[in-house]
C-alpha cells in the first residue's frame, strides 16, 4: 500500500508543476469539509527541535489525519497517523511502528500541535459586519476569529492561546481552502503546512488511516526518539 501511496504522490507532485487555471477566492459557507488530501510541504518546530519536508496529507472528518513524509525520490520516510487520541508513527524502512495516546507523543513530534488539527479544519462561523468576532464553543470556552474584507478567515485564537493562521485560499469542490496553514502554541511549537492543489470531499480508502501492520515491530510511542 505504501508503494502505491508513493506512486500516487509522485503523480500529484508532477501535476503541481503544470500551469494552474485562474483561482477563485470567494468565501463559501455552509459546506462541510468531509475529506482533504493533497501534496504538502510541512515544517514542525518544537522546543525539542525541528523536522520538515515534502509529503502527502490526508484528512477525514471528524479527526483522522495521515501525514506521509517523502524523500526527494518519492519514498515514504515516515508516516504519522492520527485517529482521535491515538497516534501511530511508522518507519517502513525499519519495519517499525510506535503507537500510543496523544499525550505520549515526544516533544520533537509536536505533542501540543496534532490535537489542534481538528480545530484548525473545523468549518468557521460566517463573517459579520465586524472583521473580528468572538464565539463561544460547545465546551464553554471562547475563540476569537479574524476575517479579511471578503469574509475569509485570516486567523483564530482559542482560550488557551493557541492560534491558527490561514492564507492563500483556493476553491476546491466548492469549498474555500487555505493552502497555507500555520498552527502556533504558547509554549513555542509551530506547524507550518503549505498545501499543493488540495482536493476536498473526495473518497479516501480506509486503509490510509488503518494500515496493515503485518511484519512491523510495534513499540510504545514514548520510545520514539528521532525522525
Amino acid at each position: 500500500m505504501l508503494k502505491r501511496l508513493a506512486t500516487a504522490t509522485l503523480f500529484m507532485l508532477a501535476l503541481a508543476g503544470c500551469a494552474a487555471a485562474p483561482v477563485r477566492t470567494e468565501p463559501v459557507h455552509g459546506i462541510v469539509m468531509e475529506t482533504l488530501q493533497g501534496g504538502v510541504n510541512v515544517s514542525l518546530t518544537s522546543p525539542a527541535g525541528k523536522i520538515g519536508g515534502n509529503g502527502v496529507l490526508f484528512y477525514q472528518r471528524p479527526e483522522s489525519f495521515r501525514l506521509s513524509i517523502l524523500s526527494p525520490f518519492g519514498q515514504v520516510l515516515m508516516d504519522i497517523i492520527v485517529n482521535g487520541d491515538r497516534i501511530l508513527c511508522l518507519r517502513e524502512s525499519l519495519k517499525k511502528g510506535w503507537q500510543g495516546e496523544m499525550r505520549d507523543l515526544p516533544d520533537s513530534l509536536g505533542v501540543r500541535v496534532w490535537p489542534l488539527m481538528k480545530w484548525a479544519v473545523e468549518p468557521s462561523q460566517p463573517a459579520g459586519p465586524a472583521l473580528e468576532r468572538v464565539f463561544t464553543r460547545p465546551d464553554g470556552t471562547f475563540e476569537k476569529v479574524q476575517y479579511d474584507s471578503s469574509g475569509l478567515v485570516r486567523s483564530k485564537v482559542n482560550a488557551f492561546g493557541d492560534e491558527v493562521v490561514y492564507g492563500d485560499y483556493q476553491i476546491s469542490g466548492d469549498v474555500a481552502v487555505p493552502t497555507r496553514i500555520g498552527i502556533n502554541t504558547p509554549e513555542g511549537s509551530r506547524l507550518q503546512l503549505r498545501l499543493d492543489e488540495p482536493e476536498v470531499n473526495r473518497p479516501i480508502e480506509s486503509e490510509i488511516f488503518e494500515p496493515k501492520l503485518e511484519g512491523y515491530e510495534i513499540l510504545p510511542l514514548s520510545e520514539f526518539k528521532e525522525f
